[in-house]
């Protein structure tokens, strides 16, 4: 798949999917989690490298639930701090 063609399923522009690329920018939980289900692998896949230790299934399900756990966590402190707006 191109840049193009993510940034286009990540409804972002290929800008902002190149400074996710080299670092210059952080990714959100929401767009991780839509990266991961692109391309249909685990978010923490997106954190691997062929250059780092071997990480087993173990570790892959540990760094799952850590993602998932900070993604829960960003949701409910988000929905909160809109809450307070009282829109």
């Amino acid at each position: 798949m191109s840049q193009e063609q993510l940034a286009e399923k990540l409804e972002i522009s290929v800008k902002h999917l190149s400074t996710l690329e080299t670092g210059k920018s952080f990714v959100s939980a929401e767009l991780l989690e839509k990266i991961s289900e692109i391309l249909e692998i685990s978010p923490s896949a997106l954190f691997y490298s062929a250059k780092e230790k071997s990480i087993d299934e173990s570790d892959l399900s540990k760094i799952d639930s850590i993602i998932e756990e900070e993604f829960q966590k960003a949701t409910i402190a988000a929905k909160i701090r809109i809450h307070k707006m009282k829109i």
